[in-house]
């Protein structure tokens, strides 16, 4: 949050509303990739000692037990060792974070107040104020 050159209210907000519909997306697209389970593949995703339908069988069971989209993996031994999808999803949610604690920082720097700061806008007190400081939420 820095004037460089005036702009709106709304030119933020919808900057703030894009921003969150980008994470939004790349959740999607992270939450995809980690509903592909190895579950079956053994050990090392071979398979060995294990029957045939177990993969196919044990997903389709998940699915019904956490109503999620779960997929068995195309190949096991692979997504036994591939941990992609993990660090994928944890960078989208670190990018998330950080983009949701600039937007509470810009929303804490412009309704600051009431007796100095900003207050540019006023969000409004939902919670009981400061015994100590009056007019703090």
């Amino acid at each position: 949050l820095q004037d460089a050159v005036p702009m709106t209210l709304g030119q933020e907000f919808g900057t703030y509303a894009v921003m969150v519909g980008e994470d939004a997306d790349r959740l999607g697209e992270a939450l995809v990739l980690i509903a592909e389970i190895n579950l079956g593949g053994t050990a090392i995703g071979t398979g060995l000692n294990a029957h045939l339908d177990y993969a196919k069988l044990a997903c389709e069971e998940l699915c019904v037990i956490t109503e999620l989209p779960l997929v068995t993996a195309s190949n096991l031994v692979e997504a036994t060792q591939d941990v992609g999808a993990f660090v994928q999803l944890s960078g989208v949610l670190k990018r998330t974070a950080v983009k949701l604690s600039k937007i509470c920082n810009d929303l804490r720097l412009l309704s600051s107040g009431p007796r100095a700061g900003f207050g540019e806008i006023n969000l409004p007190a939902v919670q009981a104020g400061s015994s100590i400081m009056p007019g703090k939420v």
